[in-house]
């Protein structure tokens, strides 16, 4: 009687040190949370100065490592374009 084992291999992409990984999507993804958290009135007025200074420093973030447009600009428009990849 032989027993056959069924052993599944991880799949190639994935990082070998289980290291959580976060992407730059990861983070137009948490501006658009914000917005819509924000449009929706789940804050309540006096934590909006946090919230708007922690919007602020990840678009600035965003803004900084989005891929460069023509002339070296970032725009809003690239990281929407992030943003767009990551729904995808």
């Amino acid at each position: 009687m032989s027993e056959e084992v069924n052993t599944q291999e991880a799949p190639a992409t994935e990082p070998e040190n289980n290291e959580p990984q976060i992407s730059l999507a990861d983070f137009s993804a948490t501006l658009q949370v914000i917005d819509v958290c924000t449009q929706r009135g789940a804050f309540r007025g006096e934590e909006l100065s946090s919230v708007g200074q922690l919007r602020d420093r990840i678009n600035a973030f965003v803004q900084h490592h989005a891929p460069a447009k023509e002339e070296g600009e970032a725009t809003e428009e690239a990281t929407e374009e992030v943003a767009e990849e990551t729904a995808e």
